[in-house]
């Protein structure tokens, strides 16, 4: 381990960039001690068995309880139950004798034991331990990481996402792990002088016990809280002298529910058969950053600023310069070991400054300031695709030697719940508190904004494999998508630091949850958790990519019963931390009945309360579940539904003056590539049916399965989506091979694109205002939700940094979440939707294509001028198709200057009904690269060919893909790299699948 110290006057130059590491406390000097650890278990004293025949031992409700671990005999039996177990249970099964064994922790016995024949209860006695127990197994671990991913490294286990490999938990969970690594006391420590040293852990999953040199300084049990202890006391020397820190990840600690909810399994994380309290674990370690800090009179320990904008409140769009300007009041956030009296200085970047005396109070404490930013000084911060996302750097300094330096952008946002675009109502509600319920809408800087985007899950359940560039990928991916949105889901982490930076930059919008969720993750209102919250509010406000906050995921909030607590404490909190932004019960809700300003929904400082009912104006659904063969989610039989093609669209007003809705989530399971999902599997098992029966599963909505079939812990199966779409035949299913393996993972993929793309093409010809997926990425290659891939690279291999698209990232980027686009029904009515926040003034063509002889011929060629959006629409009618199963319709956007906004087809039957023509299609990749490191690819058809599709091993995506071509045709695409982009490996592994290739 390389120690790196960085003063205080160079601190935030030195962390900027590195994306994983949360801004550090400021004090005289920050060391961090990340890198490589010593990572070792010791061996646990074995187990005397004392052997009780026909007998089993019960919890306080049922008789089952406990889980299955490999065991030969019942002497082996005794000897796994290790770590929490108190009891292990020996099942004879046959009449060899031998039989399964289950172990059994003290929750798991609360019920006493009871007579059973056939089964003999091992009841474990440790043997006194040795003074020094011996090594057991001693790697490398790495600082930040995790527990898994450095066992992998060092080849004590494979892949945790192969087959079945992360069902076996019997290294990682029935070993107590430590990691250990030494360091020097500063030789410039001055303990005579009052100079404090602290260890600061920004992030430690699951429970801990820290040490050094073997005396105790804390514990922890809260991965998403920054622990702070004091080490001055138990350094070894004060001239540099040699220091060992310990940190022994302990199982038995109570933590309370507060790590990551989806770890150990949800409907698209793979599930593990390990747990504590009652929820699923998985992996652990020191996920986040620790270091040393020397503090001599004070340390700023938080930097808040809050931005305020001072103008009326605005309902038309905001313009640079002409504008009422933003008040920053900056909160600082300090630690002196005794008061003190100092110089705070507030400094702007766009040239405004202020000097205030304060006095610093003993231990923990906070001084504010405010800085002015009028119109001429500063632009706006916009949406993607809105405009530009201009930043500014905040830096608030303690006398000469301590500061902070935060960045922000200036917009001013609002969630709407009522008519604001009548004068009289905005007059009404000026002082009012509470939310409405005409509809739920975001403005920004005065305009009326269509939130479109995707709900973000974790990119990782093993925290060590975690890569900033990879979290900055995936928020490029969503704007080069047309996303303006991406929700933060409750079950998930607060993300790296990298990953809301670039959304600071790119002009992402965040919806963010707190980190609570159900299945054993709920609130407590208590002193961690209320750290937890504050600490984490405290870090992130600055961003402007953060819009609002809200209390959790899928608990809707009722006053006086068990969910009130979210209103009277979770988001109580956050108001009082940060009162710059709008705050939501939960997602979904109903809003507020007091707390908020009615206008704007941003805290007021009185009592939140929710209403007992009210118009929904908030959705989640409806979810498209795979289903057809046994697996942990998703139906065993399969469960046909409505393709939705064509659309059904009914004319109606559009815009914000009248009732809308806002969907938050709605979704359909899909696999990913052949490329993603093949690495993980044996040949053997290519195959969606992985060429073998299913498990054996059971349960509701998550399903325990037992046996050997690595696609039943997939998650979600596809049969149905397939069929549904592109029909199937007795027994394909079952097949296995490279060939039937990508057809089905392909089909799969075109299928949840189109159905996606029906839904939200009806949606907008209604009057919604939020269009939020479910879900964006992908956790591990299985049959998740997302639209983009698995994004870690370097450990599980066929994998694209930030996450290869599927075809329905496609369709977003080409009409779906396009400002302007037209599409048609079934009954010839057609729309075109201006969703910008500008005008639009262009041409729409709707044009027939015929399968048999590759013509076009135009149905619709419409000027089009549609005022500023968000919610402008335009119904026309078109004449109909003549036949679907012969035809489909193409719809083309464009402005006056002959741009294109949006392109696609209009499908009136599913692909397994159109009749087309075997067409060859063939793919050229160019030889160089073009000056920007782009690179050529042309497809060339002779036929008339439907959702022509891409996908290559290489780093990086396509621009375009899921085409109709006409016969004949050739279009030039362009492959955009990504770090690691290989040519020769895009020339070589590049193919193209389309509907008629496999039929």
């Amino acid at each position: 381990m390389a120690l790196v110290t960085i003063l205080a006057s160079a601190l935030i130059a030195s962390v900027a960039g590195q994306g994983l590491v949360d801004p550090p406390i400021a004090g005289d000097s920050v060391t961090y001690l990340d890198g490589t650890w010593k990572l070792y278990a010791a061996e646990e004293p074995k187990s005397v068995c004392k052997f009780v025949n026909n007998t089993d031992y019960k919890p306080k409700d049922g008789t089952n309880s406990g889980h299955e671990v490999p065991a030969a005999t019942p002497a082996d039996c005794c000897q796994a139950c290790t770590g929490d177990c108190v009891v292990a249970v020996w099942l004879i099964e046959e009449a060899d004798g031998s039989g399964a064994c289950w172990v059994k922790n003290s929750d798991d016995i609360a019920g006493g034991s009871y007579e059973h024949d056939g089964r003999t209860a091992c009841v474990r006695v440790s043997a006194p331990p040795s003074p020094a127990p011996p090594t057991k197994y001693s790697i490398e671990g790495k600082v930040p990481g995790d527990l898994l991913t450095d066992l992998q490294m060092a080849g004590l286990i494979g892949d945790p996402l192969y087959e079945d490999n992360f069902l076996n938990a019997t290294i990682w969970d029935d070993n107590e792990w430590t990691y250990s690594t030494t360091f020097p006391t500063p030789k410039d420590l001055d303990v005579a002088a009052g100079e404090e040293l602290f260890l600061i852990f920004d992030g430690v999953k699951m429970g801990a016990r820290m040490a050094i040199n073997g005396a105790a300084i804390g514990n922890s049990t809260d991965q998403f809280l920054r622990y702070k202890f004091p080490i001055t006391e138990f350094l070894n020397s004060m001239d540099g002298g040699d220091n060992t820190l310990t940190v022994v990840l302990d199982k038995s600690m109570d933590c309370g529910g507060r790590w990551m909810a989806c770890t150990g399994g949800w409907d698209w994380a793979p599930y593990s058969t390990t747990s504590s309290g009652g929820a699923a674990t998985f992996s652990k370690g020191i996920w986040k950053s620790v270091y040393l800090l020397k503090v001599s009179t004070a340390a700023i320990t938080g930097v808040v600023p809050q931005v305020m904008y001072n103008g009326p409140y605005p309902t038309t769009k905001l313009e640079d310069g002409a504008h009422g300007g933003f008040t920053v009041g900056v909160r600082v956030h300090t630690y002196a070991a005794a008061q003190t009296s100092a110089t705070l200085t507030l400094t702007g970047s766009w040239g405004a400054s202020a000097k205030a005396q304060v006095s610093v109070p003993a231990g923990e404490g906070v001084v504010t300031a405010n800085i002015a930013a009028s119109a001429s000084d500063i632009k706006l911060w916009w949406p993607a695709g809105q405009g530009a996302q201009p930043l500014y750097n905040v830096t608030a300094a303690l006398g000469d030697s301590v500061a902070a330096t935060r960045r922000i952008g200036f917009r001013m946002f609002a969630l709407v719940t009522g008519n604001d675009t009548d004068p009289a109502y905005v007059k009404a509600k000026a002082d009012a508190q509470g939310t409405d319920s005409l509809g739920m809408l975001w403005r920004v800087n005065g305009a009326v904004v269509w939130s479109k985007g995707a709900n973000m899950i974790p990119m990782e359940e093993m925290e060590g494999r975690m890569a900033a560039n990879a979290h900055a990928q995936l928020v490029k991916n969503a704007v080069d998508g047309s996303m303006n949105t991406l929700r933060v889901w409750g079950g998930g982490m607060f993300l790296p630091e990298v990953w809301y930076d670039t959304c600071d930059e790119l002009g992402i919008m965040v919806y963010h949850d707190m980190q609570y969720a159900q299945q054993g993750h709920s609130p407590n209102n208590n002193p961690i958790q209320d750290a937890e919250l504050r600490h984490n509010i405290r870090r992130l406000s600055h961003h402007p990519a953060i819009v609002m906050w809200d209390g959790c995921n899928e608990c809707r909030v009722i006053m006086n019963t068990p969910t009130g607590i979210y209103a009277t404490f979770v988001m109580t909190v956050v108001s009082q931390e940060d009162a710059s932004r709008p705050v939501w019960p939960s997602c979904p809700a109903l809003g507020w009945s007091t707390g908020v300003h009615a206008l704007t929904s941003m805290p007021n400082g009185k009592n939140l309360t929710t209403p007992q009912s009210s118009r929904t104006i908030e959705t989640h659904g409806p979810y498209q579940h795979g289903s057809g063969f046994p697996s942990v989610n998703g139906g065993n039989t399969l469960e046909s539904f409505d393709a939705n093609i064509p659309i059904n669209i009914k004319s109606g007003q559009t815009g914000p003056q009248y009732e809308n809705v806002f969907a938050s989530e709605f979704g359909s399971s899909v696999y990913s590539s052949f490329e993603s999902m093949s690495t993980t599997l044996d040949k053997a098992h290519w195959g969606v049916h992985a060429g073998m029966p299913g498990d054996t599963c059971k349960g509701s909505f998550t399903q325990k399965c037992v046996g050997p079939n690595p696609m039943s812990q997939r998650n979600y199966v596809c049969d149905n989506i397939i069929d549904v779409y592109f029909g199937s035949e007795a027994g394909d299913f079952d097949k296995v091979g490279e060939d039937i393996f990508k057809r089905h993972l392909w089909q799969c993929m075109v299928g949840q694109a189109l159905l996606i793309k029906q839904n939200i093409e009806t949606r907008r010809s209604q009057n919604e205002f939020g269009c939020i997926v479910w879900q964006f990425n992908e956790i591990w290659p299985t049959g998740g939700w997302g639209s983009i891939e698995y994004g870690t690279v370097g450990y599980t291999k066929g994998q694209v940094l930030g996450g290869r698209w599927k075809p329905l990232q496609f369709m977003y980027k080409q009409s779906i979440f396009a400002d302007v686009m037209a599409t048609c029904g079934g009954d010839g009515t057609c729309y075109v939707k201006n969703d910008a926040i500008t005008p639009f003034v262009g041409t729409v063509q709707i044009e027939a294509l015929n399968f048999a002889s590759g013509a076009k011929r135009t149905l619709v060629s419409k000027q089009v001028s549609l005022a500023a959006g968000a919610g402008v629409t335009e119904f026309f009618t078109t004449p109909l198709l003549s036949n679907g199963t012969k035809e489909i319709m193409l719809s083309t956007v464009t402005t006056s200057a002959g741009a294109v906004l949006s392109h696609h087809a209009i499908p009136f039957v599913a692909p397994k009904h159109m009749e087309l023509p075997k067409a060859n299609v063939r793919v050229t990749v160019a030889s160089t690269s073009n000056a920007d490191g782009t690179v050529d690819v042309t497809l060339e058809t002779d036929k008339v060919a439907v959702y022509v599709t891409l996908t290559t091993q290489a780093q990086g995506n396509f621009n375009d893909n899921v085409l109709v071509l006409a016969a004949e045709e050739t279009r030039k695409l362009q492959f955009v790299p990504v770090e690691g982009f290989v040519h020769s490996e895009l020339t070589a592994t590049t193919r193209v699948e389309h509907v008629a290739s496999y039929m």
